[in-house]
């Protein structure tokens, strides 16, 4: 089969974010319970059916919060600190790859381009002209860095979420393995956060680059 019978978005940004809510309601709420389960293939199929609608009901927020608010009113978006001069040394010293600037011959022909538009505007400029838009090979980088911010993106949410809703559950009923199985997840949420940083900035980098490179 030359096409997969699926949408990889569907697996990086939907299932694993789901599966991990799943199982993080079980651990937390005691719900639904499918851990150790000797599942029939109806309930497999339930299963799946859950864990799919779990990842798209989780990336809303995750995008609202980790996008829309951290991102964007907090380190803002790649397209503005892809072309600053001087990146903040604290945004560089926290965060070092997500305030790299472009090469300065790409960020001047960007910057050309960017005359009387919004951040927003010039990244839709670039994304879809007609330049951008023929390369097929730049197309396949930026779809796989969309996959892959998206399931950094959904699963550090995810971690968080319940990572945090552990460490308060073991707080209150004291369990040395929910305490544990909290700070973990709080970690690993707090890495696929940078993750995150780092494919999401690399998807503007190589599209404004590619572009400010011609």
């Amino acid at each position: 089969m030359d096409r997969l019978p699926f949408d990889p978005y569907d697996f990086f940004g939907y299932i694993p974010a789901g599966l991990l809510a799943v199982v993080g309601m079980e651990l937390v709420f005691g719900f639904p319970q499918v851990l150790g389960k000797d599942l029939k293939a109806v309930e497999i199929a339930l299963l799946i059916l859950g864990v799919y609608v779990a990842g798209q009901a989780i990336a809303t927020p995750a995008k609202f919060l980790l996008e829309d608010v951290i991102v964007d009113k907090i380190l803002k978006r790649p397209t503005i600190n892809l072309l600053r001069d001087k990146p903040p040394r604290l945004g560089r010293l926290i965060f070092p790859g997500f305030y790299k600037p472009l090469p300065p011959a790409a960020r001047k022909r960007v910057k050309d381009l960017a005359a009387g538009l919004k951040a927003e505007d010039l990244f839709m400029a670039v994304r879809y002209c007609s330049q951008v838009r023929s390369d097929e090979k730049l197309i396949k980088r930026l779809d796989s860095f969309r996959d892959k911010y998206g399931f950094n993106r959904n699963l550090a949410f995810t971690s968080l979420v319940f990572g945090g809703a552990l460490l308060l559950k073991a707080r209150w009923h004291w369990d040395p393995a929910l305490f544990q199985y909290g700070w973990t997840a709080v970690v690993v949420g707090i890495l696929l956060f940078y993750r995150y940083l780092m494919f999401f900035c690399q998807y503007s980098y190589e599209l404004f680059n590619c572009y400010g490179g011609r």
